[in-house]
């Protein structure tokens, strides 16, 4: 009779059970296609995300450039910038050469040099308003005025490209659409001014201001070589100071830069 119960009471227990094992699964199942999609649209947008950043910075306007430029400048000589200690006399020489630069390409961007002091230390970097900043630190670690004009013929080359606009709205999208809506970029400044100038800039775009820069160099008739001649200097030399290293963070040097950079200036 015991025997009799419990054959009888298995199929029952599973039965009992059943519904809710079956609940148990459907609701494993959806969890699961819900992940399914989330890494869908993840993988999705990751690909998508470089279009829709190139998309939205051709949507700022000259204007809103401009604007998202001089705000992003107004927050950095309240927080990190200082008027120039070079001598008058040196800041002049400079900007005269770089002045007198005739452009490689229609269409020259929009520049303005600007000479600080900072504790940023050997730093160079162009706000999307065409604003370069020159950093007096950099300007006494390189070796002449010719190293210097082969960095701002670089930071042309990222303005020419765009680099720092569109790395802007990269790393602050949801600002970035604010911007192009409103036609204000108080939010975009907020979240990205103190950042601009620690921005390291991925070896692509690097070579893309590279090749400007070669360009420019190479129509003033000017030597190619100084453009090696400046991660030579600051990245070279076992000694380099807390100032150069400061360059080379954002700026970081490359074999296949260097490469390049030589083998143009030899032919």
């Amino acid at each position: 009779m015991d025997e009799l119960v419990q054959t009888l009471a298995v199929p029952n227990l599973i039965n009992l059970f059943a519904p809710g094992r079956r609940r148990a699964l459907r609701h494993w199942r959806l969890a699961a296609a819900a992940a399914a999609a989330c890494l869908a649209l993840y993988g999705g947008w990751h690909l998508a995300r470089p279009a829709v950043v190139d998309q939205l910075a051709d949507a700022f306007p000259p204007a809103l450039q401009m604007q998202l430029g001089q705000g992003m400048l107004q927050q950095l000589e309240l927080q990190a910038l200082k008027p120039s200690e070079l001598s008058e006399t040196h800041r002049a020489r400079i900007s005269a050469v770089f002045s007198s630069l005739q452009a490689p390409h229609e269409g020259a961007p929009r520049h303005r040099l600007l000479f600080r002091s900072s504790q940023l230390g050997a730093a160079a970097f162009t706000l999307p308003s065409g604003d370069i900043i020159l950093t007096d630190s950099l300007v006494l670690a390189l070796p002449d005025d010719g190293a210097v004009l082969a960095v701002l013929a670089h930071e042309l080359g990222h303005q020419q490209q765009r680099h720092m606009l569109r790395r802007l709205v990269q790393e602050a999208l949801l600002p970035a659409v604010a911007g192009v809506v409103l036609g204000d970029t108080s939010w975009l400044v907020s979240s990205m001014a103190a950042r601009a100038p620690h921005l390291k800039w991925p070896q692509q775009a690097e070579i893309e201001a590279d090749n400007y820069a070669a360009d420019l160099l190479e129509h003033n008739g000017l030597s190619l070589r100084l453009l090696a001649e400046v991660q030579e200097a600051l990245g070279g030399a076992a000694g380099t100071t807390g100032a150069e290293r400061a360059y080379l963070s954002i700026h970081p040097p490359c074999a296949e830069r260097l490469a390049q950079q030589r083998e143009r200036s030899a032919l």
